[in-house]
C-alpha cells in the first residue's frame, strides 16, 4: 500500500508541472525576473514581433501574459535552475527602446538582440549583468554613447555594438574587460581618442572599430590596433562617398500576385554592402517586412558588369515574401519599397514596386518555413525544419502530411509529420480547413551535404491536385568534420569543386550536337520528362519562372526511383560558364554524377540567363560536353 502511495504521490507532483494546456511547467521565476520580460516585450512593441509564440498563450496571468512557470516556452527565451539565463532575438522585428528593467535579469548570460529596428540608448543598467557572457546590440538604430557601466560585465566574453548610430567617445572602462575575446564597434559614429586601456585587453582576438572618426596619436596603440586590422586608420572620418547602387527588378511593377512572391534585385557599393531592406507603404511611413539574403553566384551579368566593385560575385539578393501576412490577409494593392545601406550607413531606394494581392481568389496551397531562418544555418544529424501550410477552402491538406515534401537543393526527402497546432497561425488564419493543424517538421540530417549554403523549400498539394512551393529560402549548414558524398541519394554536393578545368582546355571538345536532353520543372514526380533540342550553336534552351525546381537528364538513360549508375560507365561533371571562365555549379544545386541528372532549385534572387557546360566521361576520359542555356524569368508578370 506504501508503494501505491508514493506512486500517486509522483504522479501528482509531474502533474503540478504541466498546464492545463499541455504546456510543461517549471518553477516560476522570480518577480522581478518575469516583470523584466514583460517590460521588454511591451517596450519593443512584441505584439509586432515576427514570433512571439507562447508569451501570451492561455490560460493567461492576471498580468496579461501566460502562466508563471512557462516562461521557458516564450520564444526566445531560456530559463535555466529557475532563471532567465538567455535571450535570443534576432531577426525578429523588434521595435521600440531597450527598458533599464533588463538590468534586473541578474543571471543572464546571453543577450541576442542583432538585426532589429531598437532605437534609444544603451540602458546603463546592462552593466548589472555580471554574469553576462554574450552581448550583440550590432545591426539596429541605437544612438547616444556607450555606457561606461558597460565596463563592469566582468565575465563578458563576446560585445557587438555595430552597425549602430552611437556617438561619443569609446569609454576607457571597456579595458576592464578582462575575458573579452571579441569587440566590434565598427560603423557607429564614434569619434575622438582611442583609449590606450583597450590594450589591457589579452584575450581579443577579434576587434573591428572601422567606419568612425577615430584617432589615436599613441604609436604603440597604434601598433595594437594594425595587428587587428592593417590600415585601420584610413576608414576613419571618411567624408563623403558614392551612395550604394543597384536594381530592385522583380516582382514585376503593377503585377497581379498571390501567396508567396520572390523580391529581388542586386545592390553594390565600393565599401561594401551591410543590407538590403524590405518595406511597403502605409500612409506616410515605411513598414518594415524583412531583409533580402545576398547570395554567391546569383547574378554573374552583374559581376561581369562591375568588376572593380568589392563583393561583385555576391551582388544578387532575394527575399521570399509570402503576402498573406500582409494586410487584409493580403488582399488589395501594396507599394513596396527595396532600401540597401552600405558599411558606413549611406543609403539608398533601389526602387518600388506597386503590386496587386489577390490571396481571395487563390487556390493553391501557401504557407512558409520557420526552420531554418531566411539566411540562417543549421546543423547535426537531427535538425528540426519547421513550417506551416493551409490551402482554401472548401479544400484541405491531408493531415497525414502525404502530400507534403520537402526539398534540399532541389531533391525530395520525404514528408513532414503535419496536423501540430500553432496558435498564431490558427488565430490569424481562421476558417481554413487546417487551420488547428497548420504546422509540420521534418527531421533534417545535415551531416550529408557540405558545408555552405543551401536551398530548403517545401511543396504542398491539397484535396483537389492544387500544387505550390512553400517557403523557398537559403540556409547554410555548419558541421564540424568532414561530411562526405550524400548517402542518402549517391548524389555530389554543391560546393568549391576541386580542378575546376581552364574553359580554353574544354573548347576543343566536341559539343553534343544534336542533343536532346530532358527536362523537368516544377514538383510534379510522376510528369514524364520534356524533350528539349539543341539549337544551330549546339545549345539547349530552357526557360523556368523564379524559384521553379528543374531537373535535367543529361543522358537517354533515366530512373528517378533508380540509384543504379549509368550502364555505359559514364559520369558528368558540371560548371557554370562566366566571361568564359568556369564556375562551380550554384547554389541549390546538385549534379548526380553517376545517373547523368542535374537538380537545381533556384533561390530568390537568380533571375535572367545561366550558361551551364557539362562534361561527360567514359572511363575517366572526357567524351563530349553539353551546353545548356537557362533563363530565369519573373514568377508573375
Amino acid at each position: 500500500m506504501k508503494k501505491v502511495i508514493v506512486l500517486l504521490g509522483f504522479v501528482l507532483i509531474g502533474l503540478l508541472f504541466v498546464s492545463s494546456t499541455g504546456i510543461p511547467l517549471q518553477a516560476a521565476i522570480p518577480a522581478s525576473e518575469r516583470a523584466a520580460l514583460i517590460a521588454f516585450y511591451n517596450a519593443t512593441k512584441g505584439d509586432n514581433w515576427f514570433d512571439n509564440e507562447g508569451w501570451k498563450t492561455p490560460p493567461l496571468h492576471s498580468d496579461g501574459f501566460a502562466m508563471p512557470g512557462t516562461e521557458n516556452n516564450w520564444y526566445g527565451i531560456w530559463v535555466s535552475e529557475n532563471h532567465v539565463n538567455e535571450i535570443r532575438l534576432s531577426s525578429n522585428h523588434l521595435l521600440g527602446r531597450i527598458p533599464p528593467r533588463l538590468g534586473n535579469l541578474g543571471n543572464l548570460q546571453e543577450l541576442s538582440l542583432q538585426f532589429n529596428w531598437l532605437s534609444g540608448g544603451i540602458p546603463p543598467e546592462l552593466g548589472n549583468l555580471g554574469n553576462l557572457l554574450w552581448l550583440n546590440l550590432g545591426v539596429n538604430q541605437l544612438s547616444g554613447s556607450i555606457p561606461p557601466e558597460l565596463g563592469n560585465l566582468g565575465n563578458l566574453q563576446w560585445l557587438n555594438l555595430g552597425p549602430n548610430q552611437l556617438s561619443g567617445g569609446i569609454p576607457p572602462e571597456l579595458g576592464n574587460l578582462g575575458n573579452l575575446e571579441s569587440l566590434s564597434l565598427s560603423s557607429n559614429r564614434l569619434s575622438g581618442n582611442i583609449p590606450t586601456s583597450l590594450t589591457n585587453l589579452t584575450n581579443l582576438s577579434y576587434l573591428a572599430i572601422l567606419k568612425n572618426c577615430l584617432y589615436t596619436d599613441d604609436p604603440d596603440l597604434n601598433a595594437w590596433l594594425n595587428s587587428f586590422h592593417p590600415g585601420w586608420e584610413r576608414s576613419q572620418c571618411e567624408g563623403e562617398k558614392n551612395p550604394p547602387f543597384g536594381s530592385f527588378d522583380t516582382p514585376i511593377d503593377g503585377s497581379t500576385v498571390s501567396s508567396s512572391i520572390p523580391v529581388t534585385g542586386w545592390a553594390l557599393d565600393d565599401y561594401g554592402i551591410d543590407s538590403v531592406k524590405i518595406y511597403r507603404e502605409q500612409g506616410d511611413t515605411l513598414v518594415y517586412i524583412g531583409e533580402g539574403v545576398f547570395v554567391e553566384g546569383a547574378r554573374p551579368d552583374v559581376a561581369a558588369a562591375n568588376p572593380v566593385y568589392p563583393n561583385n560575385t555576391k551582388a544578387g539578393w532575394g527575399y521570399m515574401m509570402l503576402t498573406n501576412f500582409l494586410p487584409n490577409n493580403g488582399n488589395g494593392t501594396f507599394v513596396i519599397h527595396a532600401v540597401v545601406t552600405d558599411v558606413v550607413g549611406k543609403a539608398t531606394t533601389l526602387g518600388t514596386k506597386t503590386i496587386h494581392c489577390d490571396n481571395a481568389n487563390a487556390v493553391k496551397p501557401f504557407g512558409t518555413i520557420n526552420t531554418p531562418s531566411q539566411g540562417g544555418s543549421a546543423s547535426g544529424s537531427n535538425f528540426i525544419n519547421w513550417g506551416w501550410v493551409l490551402t482554401p477552402q472548401p479544400n484541405h491538406i491531408p493531415t497525414d502530411g502525404s502530400t507534403i515534401n520537402v526539398y534540399v537543393d532541389g531533391v525530395s526527402l520525404g514528408n513532414p509529420n503535419y496536423n501540430i497546432y500553432k496558435s498564431d497561425i490558427a488565430t490569424l488564419f481562421p476558417g481554413f480547413a487546417n487551420s488547428n493543424g497548420a504546422a509540420g517538421y521534418f527531421n533534417l540530417d545535415t551531416t550529408v551535404y557540405e558545408n555552405g549554403v543551401h536551398t530548403i523549400q517545401w511543396t504542398a498539394r491539397d484535396s483537389n491536385g492544387n500544387t505550390d512551393g512553400i517557403g523557398s529560402r537559403y540556409f547554410s549548414i555548419r558541421n564540424t568534420g568532414n561530411p562526405g558524398l550524400n548517402k542518402q541519394s549517391n548524389q555530389e554536393k554543391p560546393g568549391p569543386q576541386t580542378l575546376i578545368p581552364n574553359f580554353s582546355k574544354i573548347t576543343h571538345m566536341p559539343v553534343d550536337y544534336p542533343v536532346t536532353v530532358r527536362v523537368k520543372k516544377g514538383f510534379e514526380e510522376d510528369t514524364e520528362p520534356r524533350f528539349v533540342h539543341s539549337d544551330a550553336q549546339g545549345i539547349s534552351r530552357i526557360k523556368i519562372k523564379e524559384i521553379e525546381r528543374i531537373q535535367i537528364y543529361l543522358t537517354d538513360e533515366y530512373d528517378d526511383n533508380s540509384t543504379v549508375p549509368l550502364l555505359n560507365s559514364s559520369s558528368f561533371s558540371g560548371y557554370l560558364l562566366v566571361n568564359q571562365r568556369l564556375k562551380p555549379l550554384p547554389v541549390g544545386s546538385i549534379l548526380d554524377a553517376h545517373r547523368g541528372i542535374f537538380y537545381w532549385q533556384p533561390g530568390p534572387g537568380f533571375i535572367g540567363e545561366y550558361r551551364f557546360v557539362f562534361i561527360e566521361k567514359v572511363q575517366n576520359q572526357d567524351v563530349s560536353r553539353k551546353d545548356i542555356m537557362l533563363k530565369i524569368v519573373p514568377r508573375f508578370e
